[in-house]
């Protein structure tokens, strides 16, 4: 047999093509509002470690619903069919945009295609069934699901009785607002409850499996097509077009063609990178921009971000989505960008609001079609002046903000709120246990997990002044300094002060002279915790110390207690507290790892910053072009962990732009910084296709000048270290650089 080839990010180049099942390995088939999640060995299972213990993630999602668990298919002669799985399994192809599977049962070939439909939110599945020899007599085919239902905000939760009804054609399984509808065509034969016939009526209680059989004419020589489409998520969403599925159906045979579509006009318009020095990066950068892509959701009308992760994080999260959305920018979907803000504000709490865990101001953390939200961090919100500041830098549009202004005045007075008057510094944790307390009041409700941080790093207790909280308030301020400047620098000035405030009380409070290194927070009363965490190189990525400081803090940074050949460490391996299957206290983060690429690339330090992201683009490549959350500690094993997280492969692609580029757009000003951070050895590399604006740029670098091409309908100034050029739009330009950059 052959070895599995990776290749391609999606379009026409599979992702993965193996002629032997991959038990284990995690497939993801998004759409605009549904997902599929299956294993790459033939059946459409995936059980995946979740908590410590293997839990089944396959089935299809969609609208913020997990509509099913596994989806089987039997094929064979009308006595004895075949589960399709590892056994029969020959070959297996997976694009970003589906999935093709060959099997051989007895006396037939079967082709299975998984395929998203983009315009509704579900999943199309089509078989193709093939005799082997001669023969005549129908095929059977069996399908089965198991209805789930369950929403995915509200984790391990689902239903314990089902509504089952037939419309016309339709199956429809509902329960508390949520519903599954499944359409075939041909129709099938008969129609199962666990095992035992239904002849119709509607049926209410448990429901463990809804089965199909269908008998399908198979001529010598021919071939029978069943073309199965399984959607939904809100009942509502099926009750208003009860007969979609049905018209999806009438288009299976273009099922495949749209779906390709789609992701070959997105490839496109992707910025394309070339690094002859580290084919490795560059392989990796493709297969991130496909990763990211895959978590792009719509789930309803006026809903529009990213999917945080794959398989339990299948839902809207702004935290999240803010970590994507810089690498978003730079991918050019500014669209999707401006689109998700508004969603985000869009849902900004008008009022305290206790049961929700909501302050005035805030913006969601969680958000699902219904809606269901809920808010209750300490640096969702935060993020977002400075989104919304990158928006205008990208697109040279000081109107994208305009009427963000109340929001942010909001975003300001709840911030604002949370800084302790005694220490002068944002105050974050504690928000869950005040929901607790309100939850007690009206109900019992019991969380799975104690989010004492209410950051990032939620589940472990780093109150009350995280270092990199504080260095989040600091840029927000800086954020809402530059945007309230165009219409009020008085303001503007203030703002400006508090956060160079902020900025002094980082540089002087935190320092740690026994490790070289900063405290990871601070208490109330100002006394230390003392803990090496890899948060506190988001100072150093902020510029917020002097370069041998930096230098310092990155060398300890560097040390194998914090550091592994496959990332950076959520704590020091020599700290009491450290546990290699913590979640916060031990395990690997990809997105720390990418933060010290980031802090690397800010001291200058290219060689070291270059080698963490291709630590971090060696794991996507062994992971087939996704991106785990997390590893253990003592070793690059996944644990509790989704298979793609968004602050996964995000922060590696904005690492590449802006650290390894040195990209910083100021549209506003028709200006392009550009300051590059190859290593010293380096020959050459090249990046096309770079939307900014209204137009597009072409960089080609040697060691000590930058050739540069913009398209666009006014001259850019493109501003080295040194030197500056004017790009005329279509002719190209030189940028000298100056020595070669020093690893």
């Amino acid at each position: 047999m052959n070895p599995p080839v990776e290749s391609g990010t999606g379009g026409g180049t599979p992702l993965l093509v193996t002629d032997k099942p991959l038990v284990g390995r995690p497939v993801l088939v998004p759409g605009a509002a549904s997902a599929a999640i299956l294993g790459a060995d033939g059946s459409f299972s995936l059980p995946w470690d979740t908590r410590g213990a293997p839990l089944e993630w396959g089935g299809v999602y969609a609208q913020g619903v997990r509509l099913t668990g596994p989806w089987t298919v039997a094929v064979g002669p009308r006595e004895s069919p075949t589960l399709l799985g590892p056994a029969t399994l020959r070959s297996f192809r997976h694009w970003r945009w589906g999935t093709e599977a060959v099997h051989e049962v007895p006396g037939f070939a079967v082709v299975d295609e998984l395929l998203p439909l983009e315009e509704l939110p579900g999943i199309g599945r089509r078989l193709t069934v093939r005799r082997n020899g001669s023969g005549s007599g129908p095929v059977r085919v069996d399908g089965a699901v198991r209805p789930s239902l369950g929403h995915v905000l509200v984790e391990g939760i689902q239903p314990h009785e089902y509504d089952l009804v037939r419309r016309g054609p339709t199956l429809r399984v509902h329960a508390f607002g949520s519903a599954l509808a499944w359409d075939s065509d041909p129709l099938p034969t008969s129609v199962m409850l666990d095992g035992r016939p239904w002849t119709g009526g509607d049926v209410s209680g448990p429901l463990p499996s809804v089965e199909s059989r269908h008998e399908l004419p198979l001529p010598s020589g021919g071939a029978a097509t069943l073309s199965w489409v399984l959607w939904g998520g809100r009942l509502a969403t099926i009750v208003a077009a009860p007969d979609a599925g049905r018209l999806w159906l009438e288009k299976a045979g273009s099922w495949r063609g749209r779906a390709e579509g789609t992701w070959t006009e997105w490839e496109k318009a992707v910025p394309r990178l070339e690094l002859p020095d580290s084919p490795g990066l560059a392989e990796g950068f493709r297969l991130a921009t496909g990763a990211l892509r895959a978590l792009y959701s719509s789930p309803d009308p006026g809903m529009t971000g990213l999917v945080a992760g794959y398989p339990w994080y299948s839902a809207l999260w702004f935290r999240d989505i803010a970590w994507m959305l810089p690498a978003v920018l730079w991918l050019g979907d500014v669209e999707r960008v401006k689109a998700t803000v508004a969603t985000a504000f869009h849902y900004q709490a008008p009022e305290d609001l206790d049961l929700l865990a909501a302050k005035k101001g805030e913006l969601p953390m969680q958000l699902s079609p219904g809606p269901i939200f809920l808010y209750g961090t300490s640096d969702t919100t935060l993020y977002y002046p400075g989104i919304l500041r990158r928006l205008v830098r990208h697109t040279g549009d000081f109107e994208t903000a305009r009427p963000y202004r109340p929001g942010l005045d909001r975003i300001y007075e709840w911030a604002i709120r949370k800084v302790d008057p005694d220490s002068g510094l944002l105050s974050n944790g504690g928000e869950v246990a005040a929901l607790d307390g309100v939850a007690h009041e009206v109900g019992h409700v019991q969380f799975g997990i104690t989010a004492l941080d209410t950051t990032i790093w939620d589940s472990t207790d780093r109150r009350d002044h995280a270092i990199d909280v504080q260095v989040l308030w600091q840029e927000a301020l800086d954020a809402l300094a530059d945007l309230t400047g165009e219409h009020d620098e008085g303001r503007a000035r203030d703002l400006r002060a508090r956060a160079e405030a902020v900025r002094t009380a980082i540089a002087t409070r935190y320092r740690w002279p026994e490790q070289r290194y900063l405290y990871d927070s601070l208490l109330r009363d100002g006394s230390p915790v003392r803990q090496v965490r890899p948060n506190a190189l988001r100072a150093v990525e902020a510029g917020l110390f002097d370069p041998a400081t930096s230098r310092t803090l990155l060398d300890r940074a560097g040390q194998n207690d914090l550091s592994t050949p496959w990332g950076v460490r959520t704590l020091s391996s020599e700290d009491g507290s450290y546990d290699p299957i913590a979640y916060h206290d031990g395990q690997v983060w990809t997105i720390a790892t990418a933060w010290a690429a980031a802090a690397e690339f800010r001291a200058g330090t290219s060689e070291a910053a270059v080698g963490y992201l291709e630590t971090i683009a060696a794991r996507i490549r062994a992971e087939g072009g996704y991106a785990n959350e997390c590893y253990r500690g003592d070793g690059p094993t996944p644990f509790n962990s989704c298979f793609l997280l968004g602050f996964s492969v995000a922060p590696f692609l904005t690492s590449i732009f802006e650290g390894l580029w040195g990209l910083e757009p100021r549209m506003t000003e028709q200006t392009i910084r550009c300051r590059p951070n190859f290593p010293a050895h380096w020959t050459s590399a090249s990046l096309r296709n770079l939307r900014l604006g209204p137009g597009t740029l072409e960089l080609a670098w040697k060691p000590g000048t930058l050739q540069a091409v913009w398209t666009g309908p006014w001259p850019v100034v493109l501003a080295g270290v040194h030197a500056s050029v004017h790009l005329v739009p279509g002719e190209p330009a030189t940028l000298p650089l100056g020595a070669a950059t020093s690893g």
